[in-house]
């Protein structure tokens, strides 16, 4: 992939040649078609704000500066020249907020990458405009560069307090990062300036249950992971579960030629506390949603089992970092379900049986938590047959290609078949005759 390439302009003119050519391209480009990018298993504040706001500037600075005659230059010539440099000013406003309507539509396609430089160019020219700064830390998001996107709507933030794009967006990121009572702040401001937005209000609730649930808990180290626990009696399994993470973290880091360095978060609970906090499905053993969260005493009661959840949620750990959270759940599930090993319940012929049951990998994309029992067994089946098939035929050194290309072009289809040389559809359209012949 090419590298964006830096702008090294000379002045206000040549950054204002670079926004037009960007916004030309992105207008020609968006001639040609843009189709509805593939919504994020969680939802962000993507969509653009309203036209009245973009097309106002938040901060007078971001105003053209008054320009003033020279005192000896006759009333007339300096009257009109007064109106020709207002008229460029305004012009060059025109331009710039046109060009950051591009950049909106890109976001929207999912094009991050062409958005981030379209809306750095826009600050560059509008400094003190933050919803250029929002649309700026939108794309960095999707790019996963979340150090550059804090930056980016903190700005914003000190310009309008009121961006609340901005508050939730934030908010997200720093509950991913674990840094609850933050998040809490931001959701909170966000709640307030719209107290009608349903899935803020769940993101409020759901961060508000984690803050208490982990208040008071203690922690154990271990080179790669840090694990939570209620007390004292829960430290000898706590203790364990990191020792079997270490083995889990060497085995998957093999598979994948993949070893991060940052530790992974693990909180342990009571079972029916896990249930309470994660809003998980009776038939769930454990649960990765940027931390690994696992019931206690599910784990605790048999060490083979412990070993094939600890692996298969270490697994969704792995995948979510590598791809910066854009593997659909097929393959994320596929991938855990391959690494925990053992055998599994699905007989040789199990497609045949369930022909019409059986879905494109399209729609297997989003999270399977909500599927009725029946339906989630038929889609960890595919997802672990259709998994099967791509590792035999292109290898775990493409799939983990695969995998890092996500995190930057995150439009599966596309990334699918620039790394693999096929077209994902022909792709899904032949797995299932190639599994028939291989046993589970």
């Amino acid at each position: 992939m090419k590298n964006v390439p830096r702008l090294a302009p000379k002045g206000f003119s040549a950054l204002l040649a670079a926004a037009v050519g960007l916004v030309v391209a992105g207008v020609a480009w968006n001639g040609g078609g843009i189709g509805p990018a593939r919504q994020p298993s969680v939802q962000l504040a993507s969509a653009p704000p309203t036209v009245p706001y973009l097309e106002q500037a938040t901060h007078p600075a971001a105003a053209p500066p008054r320009l003033q005659a020279l005192p000896d230059e006759p009333a007339g010539r300096a009257g009109s020249s007064l109106t020709k440099k207002n008229d460029a000013a305004k012009s060059r406003r025109e331009v710039v907020f046109s060009q950051a309507r591009t950049g909106w539509k890109l976001v929207e396609a999912g094009e991050y990458r062409r958005a981030a430089q379209v809306f750095t160019v826009a600050t560059q020219l509008v400094p003190y405009e933050a919803s250029f700064l929002v649309g700026l830390g939108v794309s960095q998001h999707h790019l996963s560069r979340d150090d550059l996107a804090v930056t980016a709507l903190e700005r914003a933030i000190q310009l309008d307090a009121n961006a609340g794009q901005a508050h939730k967006l934030l908010g997200d990121i720093y509950y991913a990062r674990h840094e609850i009572k933050t998040a809490l702040g931001h959701y909170e401001k966000a709640r307030r300036l719209d107290p009608n937005d349903v899935v803020m209000q769940d993101r409020l609730l759901a961060a508000r249950r984690e803050y208490r649930s982990e208040a008071g808990l203690d922690r154990l180290f271990s080179p790669h992971f840090v694990v939570k626990f209620q007390g004292p009696t829960d430290r000898d399994v706590a203790s364990a579960v990191a020792n079997r993470l270490e083995k889990a973290y060497n085995t998957v880091g093999r598979g994948l030629a993949y070893f991060p360095s940052e530790p992974f978060t693990v909180i342990l609970y009571p079972d029916e506390q896990f249930r309470d906090v994660t809003l998980s499905p009776h038939w769930a053993r454990g649960l990765f949603d940027g931390q690994i969260h696992l019931p206690i005493e599910t784990i605790a009661r048999d060490r083979r089992e412990e070993d094939t959840i600890l692996t298969h949620e270490y697994t969704h750990a792995v995948v979510h970092r590598l791809s910066g959270g854009h593997a659909p759940t097929w393959l994320n599930e596929g991938l855990a379900l391959y690494f925990e090993g053992g055998a599994k319940p699905w007989g040789s012929d199990y497609f045949a049986r369930h022909a019409e049951e059986l879905m494109p990998l399209r729609l297997l994309h989003g999270s399977f938590l909500e599927l009725p029992p029946g339906a989630a067994t038929v889609a960890y089946a595919e997802s672990y047959g259709a998994t099967k098939v791509l590792i035999r035929r292109y290898g775990l050194v493409r799939v983990r290609q695969l995998l890092a290309a996500l995190a930057d072009a995150p439009d599966f289809p596309n990334t699918f078949q620039t790394i693999m040389r096929e077209r994902y559809g022909d792709f899904d359209a032949t797995w299932v005759p190639a599994r028939a012949e291989q046993r589970f």
